[in-house]
């Protein structure tokens, strides 16, 4: 691999990746050729190169970011367990497959960012790729198998948090190669808290988890934890027995008819949620849907996804509506009457007429704002621009409040809270300008 690329990488030098590609643009065709199985994007995805890694997606093939090193893991799969959640987002939007990208030994990304407890990473891959919970490894293990393998149990709620929104729950129930389920593992690694988490639902929610499902061995949860007992005895142990048996749990042999026992081998199907079963359900489970961040959440996705001629037509459809809506401050239907020490648009004398027409134009301009913000949320200098919007808002509050039908007293006081709001605005870039700034020289000091 090439020794300038390598330093490049390692540096987050997006510059001199530009400049050595301008140089020789079969540069990183050549290094992907190469015998050895990592590549340039491995390597800045490892050191959390956010900036390198969305310029080299801008110049490699899609296959380019399916390799596998020698390890046997991709790009993706090295910055899900590192916890970089911005690569894994840029490599999600570059191919969204790469959710479902396997490993040498049949992980997915969702199971590396299992492994090492990584939740913002958990959530954005299953936002871009929701299928993704269900996948297994060659020995037939879940992401939860995994959280729970390495006590991961913040992840592990996660993840758990995901299926019940989803109803999902029935991939908890899922055994391994050896048919032990999550609830097998919790119990024989004494993961009290995991257990707890497993019982703490309904009827349903248990039968969903598989309280009495056997593994391979003919296993209950409840017969490991006796196991356990009888080898160790610890006041953990019977503490485990008290959660099963009070959530429903039998040994094997006091399954009456063994063919109602749960087998170790269900299939995972995931099936569309039923409908809630009463009132107060049917209202939270549609509520649920009116959180505004989860709105904007898959706002953002949906532009993300979209091919980048439908975001240009976007962003020139949003420009346009917002100054037309702008101008309608500048210049308001009837012209303006200028007081003495005051200026109002004329309509604001009869109210009703004022928010008949500012209402749906103050509405159209945020609105557009809103798919600017959405659309330029990958550009270059988005938090220049991020400033350069929300001044353009205040801007038009302003002017709202001005030629409105509000006291000058009342308008002063708004636009001051509005000024000491852009004032911060500019302080927090400000910070984020000079930690950029001195990140930066102390890269430079390194490669001096």
């Amino acid at each position: 691999m090439d020794s300038r690329l390598v330093d490049a990488a390692l540096n987050g030098n997006s510059m001199e990746l530009q400049r050595l590609h301008g140089a020789d643009s079969l540069l990183l065709e050549r290094d992907s050729l190469a015998v050895y199985p990592e590549t340039i994007l491995h390597i800045a995805a490892m050191s959390g190169q956010t900036e390198f890694v969305r310029e080299l997606l801008k110049l490699i093939r899609p296959d380019f970011a399916t390799r596998l090193d020698k390890d046997g893991f991709s790009a993706i799969h090295i910055a899900s367990a590192k916890g970089f959640v911005e690569i894994v987002r840029e490599l999600l939007i570059f191919n969204r497959e790469l959710a479902r990208l396997k490993s040498r030994d049949g992980r997915t990304s969702l199971h590396c960012a299992a492994i090492t407890g990584q939740v913002q990473v958990i959530k954005e891959l299953h936002d871009f790729c929701p299928d993704s919970i269900g996948d297994v490894t060659l020995k037939g293990e879940t992401a939860f198998h995994h959280a729970v393998k390495y006590n991961q149990l913040e992840a592990f709620k996660a993840m758990v948090d995901i299926l019940k929104q989803f109803n999902m729950l029935e991939i908890m129930s899922a055994g391994d190669e050896d048919g032990n389920t999550v609830l097998h593992l919790a119990v024989a690694r004494k993961q009290s808290q995991t257990v707890k988490l497993l019982l703490s639902g309904d009827g349903s929610y248990r039968e969903a988890v598989g309280v009495n499902m056997t593994n391979k061995s003919g296993l209950t949860a409840l017969d490991v934890s006796d196991v356990i007992q009888q080898m160790v005895g610890e006041p953990t142990d019977f503490m485990l027995r008290d959660l099963l048996l009070r959530a429903g749990a039998l040994r094997v042999y006091e399954i009456e008819d063994i063919d109602t026992a749960e087998v170790h081998h269900r299939q995972i199907s995931v099936r569309e949620a039923p409908p809630p079963q009463t009132l107060r359900q049917l209202l939270l489970h549609e509520i649920s849907y009116l959180n505004p961040w989860r709105v904007w959440k898959m706002l953002a996705n949906e532009v993300k996804k979209s091919p980048s001629q439908t975001q240009n037509a976007l962003l020139v459809v949003a420009v346009l509506i917002a100054t037309i809506t702008y101008q309608a401050i500048l210049d308001p239907p009837n012209g303006v009457y200028y007081g003495e020490d005051h200026v109002a648009a004329n309509i604001s004398e009869d109210l009703q007429e004022f928010l008949s027409f500012m209402v749906p134009n103050t509405i159209g301009f945020f609105a557009s704002l809103a798919v600017i913000i959405l659309v330029m949320d990958g550009f270059p200098l988005k938090a220049l621009l991020g400033i350069a919007v929300r001044c353009m808002a205040a801007s038009y509050v302003c002017g709202f409040l001005l030629i409105g039908p509000t006291s000058i007293n009342a308008s002063r006081l708004a636009m001051t809270i509005i000024g000491i709001m852009v004032f911060l605005d500019f302080v927090r870039f400000a910070y984020w300008l000079v930690r950029r700034w001195s990140k930066e020289i102390r890269n430079r000091s390194r490669r001096i």
